[in-house]
């Protein structure tokens, strides 16, 4: 009787199977646009997991394949939150203070803005997690593009030398945080039409030098359009 030859190839491993599908872009998006949604309009505490997939338009278990819990929602919505406004170099500290009040004064969001930080001010106080969240995603991003702005206008002489650089910060913050609380609690105020132009010119009477140099390379649009004393 003829021997039947044995395949002794070794069999190749079956690669475990992944659990659950991956989340696809347009869910994705849905999600992160949901959780944006639902933080600023009702807040860490109020909103929930099934309110942010409701709002979606998505099953929680395509929720739960992205994030796993609700602190995880939020630190995902500090980053995006940090991501959108990302400022970039207007060519000198004028352009750039300019540019930065009139997005925080002028747009659309500005309303939106001052609801977001004036509840996450108040929810971040009684929640050690949330309070170390906000401060790695959102504060310290946000704090060091602040920074940026200023030692940039330091290196090109356009700031004050005898001023620290967080002395600097507070000072172009300061009046955009108190605008802030007279948005969100609907507090009469007096202000002008161009207000963004008078912080602009405030600010840069308490931060910047008589005269800054002009930047090298930079075109006459860029260049201060105010003579300072």
């Amino acid at each position: 009787m003829k021997k039947q030859k044995v395949d002794k190839t070794p069999e190749q491993p079956v690669p475990a199977r992944r659990r659950g599908r991956p989340v696809s872009e347009s869910v994705d998006r849905a999600l992160a646009k949901a959780a944006v949604d639902e933080f600023v309009q009702r807040g860490y505490h109020a909103m929930s997991m099934e309110s942010i997939a409701a709002r979606a338009g998505v099953s929680k278990l395509s929720l739960y394949r992205r994030w796993s819990s609700k602190l995880a929602v939020t630190a995902d919505v500090f980053r995006i939150l940090k991501e959108a406004r990302t400022p970039v170099d207007e060519g000198s500290l004028e352009a750039d203070i300019r540019l930065l009040v009139r997005q925080s004064t002028g747009s659309r969001g500005a309303k939106s803005a001052a609801r977001l930080l004036m509840r996450t001010m108040g929810e971040i106080g009684s929640s050690p997690e949330l309070m170390a969240s906000y401060r790695e995603h959102l504060l310290t991003p946000r704090l060091g593009q602040l920074r940026a702005i200023v030692e940039r206008a330091r290196t090109h002489g356009e700031l004050r030398a005898d001023l620290s650089t967080d002395v600097a910060c507070a000072i172009i913050a300061g009046p955009l945080f108190l605008y802030y609380l007279t948005i969100l609690a609907d507090v009469e105020m007096n202000l002008p039409s161009d207000l963004a132009e008078q912080f602009t010119v405030l600010i840069l009477d308490g931060i910047g030098r008589s005269h800054p140099p002009d930047r090298a390379g930079a075109d006459d649009s860029r260049k201060p359009s105010r003579a300072r004393q």
